[in-house]
């Protein structure tokens, strides 16, 4: 891909004439001296770096693969900086993400999901040409199966078969076979197929919660897993694989997935365990401040947040109430309201603590800020909130800041949603 482009139709960016992402820097922009128009989001560069030598270590200490989220961010920049330290694959949602992580050069994609419809799989198809890259998706049915077969078995003559990983999932919870018979009916069906290749077992222990039935619900289906595994494998149905993916994705648990799936049994071939999580990349101050393992179940260091949205005191139309320039079309909502972390008086420089301040809602271009009694919020201050949930906030942002720890821009990282 062509290096970034920033200029007036980014969010932020006061300047009129385009300047490349990579020489931002030599702008000398300073988000507190107030170089940029607000309400932005900013990344804190030290906080990146930290939280993919953390991750990527401990994956690769353990003998770990990883494959992040990349629905996360759908940033260029960072996919770049999560294959540098070391990721295995790129994870997508859709066969669309895919499409854009393999123009952002990712070698191998895995797609977390079913891909049924001839548009998609039909692109597929033509990827799987090209040796040096790869591609993997999900199956859960024989339906899923028999819809793949009949737009990739016409075309298999022209590339590889297509990789497929069997998905196991829960009652009430999203895709993934829930019965054994379900996956005896689906493995029988990639028996007869002729474009499909099975490479292991899959599935998404995020939807089960962090509590004591949570837990025991996330442990039973991580040895489903494995138990899936072994038995498909003893009956010679991984022949021709090269080796065994054994994956699970979310941030909560990569702890309980990485001991089920390194247990030890005999495999026919070569066994991966490849973590999927996301958003360990930039963390936050909320859901996965509280779900991480990182720095609490495993000895490594805290993760650390990097991501934080600046916006304006605009009003103060009532005692205890101000109203910043920031809202739902500029930070995630879906789960928690924004975390005042600081605020930058009108006349300062310096980031003062946001004692007393609290988002309590958000309107689309509004957020309402309780300020209890004896705080200190005036019309022209910043306020400077960290975000909880990072896959609903790099969504609202084309181009998004880099900034070191003192809020001066080093560089710009895209996404492409």
């Amino acid at each position: 891909m062509k290096p970034a482009r920033v200029d007036w139709r980014h969010k932020g960016f006061p300047i009129d004439r385009a300047v490349g992402a990579r020489r931002v820097a030599s702008r000398g922009w300073n988000v507190l001296a107030g170089d940029l128009q607000l309400p932005v989001m900013v990344l804190r560069e030290s906080a990146l770096e930290h939280n993919l030598s953390t991750v990527h270590g401990w994956c690769t200490a353990n003998g770990l693969s990883i494959a992040p989220h990349g629905k996360t961010t759908m940033s260029p920049e960072i996919v770049a900086c999560q294959f540098a330290h070391g990721s295995w694959a790129i994870t997508a949602a859709t066969a669309s993400q895919a499409r854009i992580f393999r123009r952002f050069g990712a070698p191998r994609v895995l797609i977390a999901s079913e891909v049924v419809e001839p548009t998609s799989l039909r692109w597929i198809a033509a990827q799987l040409r090209d040796p040096r890259f790869d591609i993997l998706t999900l199956v859960d049915s024989p339906d899923a199966v028999a819809a793949m077969d009949e737009v990739l078995a016409p075309l298999v003559h022209r590339c590889r078969r297509m990789k497929v990983l069997l998905e196991l999932g829960v009652p009430d919870g999203r895709t993934g076979c829930r019965t054994d018979a379900q996956v005896d009916a689906t493995i029988d069906a990639l028996s007869r197929a002729t474009s499909l290749q099975l490479a292991g077992v899959e599935a998404f222990e995020g939807v089960l919660g962090d509590d004591e039935n949570g837990i025991r619900g996330v442990n039973r289906l991580l040895d489903w897993i494995v138990g899936t595994a072994q038995r498909l494998d003893a009956d010679g149905r991984f022949a021709g694989a090269g080796e065994i993916v054994l994956t699970a994705g979310g941030s909560a648990f990569p702890d309980r997935v990485a001991t089920a799936f390194s247990r030890d049994w005999t495999s026919s071939v070569p066994r991966r365990i490849v973590l999927r999580s996301g958003c360990y990349v930039t963390h936050d101050h909320g859901l996965y401040e509280r779900a991480t393992p990182f720095g609490r179940r495993l000895p490594t260091a805290p993760l650390q947040p990097a991501l934080e949205v600046l916006g304006a005191v605009i009003s103060r139309p009532e005692p205890g109430l101000a109203l910043v320039n920031f809202g739902k079309r500029d930070v995630a909502y879906d789960i928690e309201m924004p975390v005042a972390l600081g605020v930058r008086r009108r006349n300062g420089a310096a980031v003062e603590p946001a004692d007393g301040l609290t988002v309590t809602d958000l309107n689309d271009q509004h957020g309402f800020v309780t300020v209890e009694s004896g705080a200190v919020l005036e019309v022209g201050d910043v306020l400077v909130a960290g975000i909880s949930h990072p896959c609903t906030a790099f969504d609202k942002w084309r181009a998004i800041p880099v900034v070191d720890d003192g809020y001066r821009v080093t560089s710009v990282v895209t996404t492409y949603f």
